[in-house]
């Protein structure tokens, strides 16, 4: 198996580009494409820096970023290769995360014993119990108890092997002479349950105490003193920090602090030991996925509800009941889509594009898979970029002269080089075709929305700011006179969503988040169009906007 592993990385190295980067430039971006859903990408980009004898140090970071990217794209074997080769040839500071993604990619490929091993060599605590926790996870799901027993002696070190194992027995009527002797072993440990029951001596009080944790040095570094200007993180904690300023000042006793990831988990396990969690109320961040697992996990095993301030994807959250996504969900998006074109788009044919996020993509499964079953047909569905999305556009007859042969358009993306040429397009035509895109779509700078009057062009909402608020003029106003800059969209997500959390849970309401979530239904306070988080863990409010003579309007 190694063999073959070896010579399929190989013959991925091979195909290294030929113009490979100098600097460390493609390096630093491929590593965020690994976080936004854009492994493949990222994968290209990291090929070059593979080579040891021209980047040194950073090719062996490299071996494991793309091994990373690899497992992540469900390219198990690859994964398993790079890493090997890694472990295998070179000398790595961190070599105990490279244990640990190896035998994660090993369990993905069904090879139990691999990856047991591998996590038997890991010396760093906290990665050693994210293995037992992984270890658990996939024996309680995948392994045959003759297996386990079997090899009980190797791994009963394993806490997540004895607690799959003794569970397992636990569950029989009927044990062997061997199995009852390892039952009893397991006995004497005094071992309990997977995800333990012990918690925090909480410490209760009239204020209402806000953990912040956020990646704000995702980009590398440490400390706040450096952080630039387009830092999007720091961005939306500037819009936190005014609402909590703006929660003070109408006497809400409030009390946050806040923390920086560094994009370490190393850090955000660091993080979790500070004091100040046996009083926090609730917990705001962080955003990238692996620490928003490390993260939600202990707000679940101590009950401190917990928010993604920004994502749309709630399936890592499935059967916890204390996180929350502050955006819909992408189901909740689906949803009141397909209800508004059932109220207001006449005919079932709809094409359908999307970016190559991990959300877009995800959003497009999941609207293709309803909208069959409402009796839509989807004509077109179709992955893009900024190089194929217009001829996506004329592929449908979205072109001057022509008329559409669908009765609806939807994009799903955020990214502003497939805005661009899809507004360009429209720009030159005149359709009666409904065309629905998120409404980051608003705030790109380049959007010259005057010129697109005529055509049907329709925002998503995803906790869209209304703009003929006055609450939001002056918002703006008094952003710019404390940080000489107009606020962005993550400085209206911060302070929208600090405000909705500082008006749910105070002295006043109490500090049952999830019951005053369920009485206070649908509210239409804040910078946006409305917030509603009954019997839901995400936003179900999701208007569809249009823009009527310069002004957003919110079509019922």
């Amino acid at each position: 198996m190694k063999k073959i592993n070896i010579l399929l990385l190989l013959i991925m190295l091979i195909q290294l580009p030929l113009f490979a980067q100098e600097t460390g430039t493609g390096y630093s971006s491929a590593v965020q494409m690994i976080d936004s859903g854009r492994q493949e990408e990222a994968m290209d980009q990291l090929r070059p820096y593979l080579d040891y004898k021209k980047y040194g140090k950073l090719a062996l970071y490299a071996h494991y970023h793309f091994a990373r990217a690899a497992y992540k794209n469900q390219q198990y074997q690859l994964a398993q290769a790079t890493l090997e080769q890694l472990l295998k040839n070179y000398k790595w500071e961190r070599e105990d995360e490279a244990l640990y993604l190896l035998a994660l990619s090993d369990f993905a490929q069904n090879e139990a014993y691999a990856g047991l091993s591998e996590i038997a060599k890991i010396d760093d605590q906290s990665l050693l119990e994210d293995g037992y926790k992984a270890s658990y996870d996939f024996l309680s799901k995948n392994a045959a108890v003759s297996f386990m027993v079997a090899h009980w002696s190797a791994f009963k070190n394993n806490e997540g092997y004895s607690i799959a194992l003794k569970e397992k027995l636990l569950s029989q009527s009927v044990l062997s002479s061997n199995e009852k002797v390892v039952l009893a072993e397991l006995e004497e440990m005094n071992i309990g349950g997977a995800e333990g029951s012990t918690s925090m001596d909480k410490i209760k009080n009239q204020e209402l105490d806000v953990a912040i944790i956020l990646p704000f040095n995702y980009q590398g570094g440490s400390g706040v003193r450096n952080l630039e200007g387009n830092n999007f993180v720091f961005e939306l904690y500037q819009g936190i920090d005014m609402a909590v300023e703006d929660a003070k000042r109408k006497g809400v006793d409030i009390n946050v602090k806040s923390f920086d990831t560094e994009r370490k988990n190393e850090v955000v396990r660091k993080i979790l030991e500070d004091s100040f969690f046996k009083k926090a109320d609730i917990i705001i961040g962080p955003i990238y996925p692996e620490e928003t697992e490390l993260v939600s996990s202990f707000a679940e095993q101590h009950k401190i509800p917990f928010i993604n301030p920004v994502s749309n994807i709630k399936a890592n959250f499935e059967g916890k009941d204390y996180a929350y996504l502050f955006r819909p969900s992408t189901e909740v998006i689906v949803d009141k889509l397909l209800d508004y074109s059932r109220r207001h788009v006449t005919g079932n044919r709809i094409a359908l594009a999307y970016s190559g996020s991990s959300r877009d993509e995800l959003m497009a499964r999941q609207f293709a898979s309803e909208a069959g079953k409402r009796g839509y047909r989807v004509a077109y569905n179709q992955k893009v970029g900024s190089n194929n999305i217009r001829n996506f556009l004329e592929q449908i007859g979205m072109r001057p002269g022509m008329t559409a042969n669908v009765d609806q358009v939807v994009i799903f993306s955020d990214d502003p080089y497939i805005a661009s040429p899809t507004l360009s397009l429209l720009e030159s035509l005149t359709t009666e075709t409904p065309v629905f895109v998120m409404d980051s779509w608003l705030y790109f700078n380049f959007a010259n929305f005057d010129m697109l009057e005529g055509n049907d062009l329709n925002y998503i909402g995803n906790n869209s700011i209304n703009l003929s608020k006055k609450e939001v003029e002056d918002y703006r106003f008094r952003f710019f006179e404390k940080f000489n800059a107009y606020p962005g969209a993550y400085a209206y997500i911060g302070y929208d969503l600090m405000g909705w959390v500082a008006n749910v849970i105070n002295s006043r309401t109490g500090f049952d988040f999830r019951k005053n979530l369920d009485q206070r239904g649908q509210t239409d306070g804040g910078l946006g169009f409305g917030l509603n988080f009954r019997n839901s863990h995400s936003n179900q409010y999701v208007p569809v906007l249009k823009l009527t003579q310069g002004k957003l309007e919110e079509i019922k």
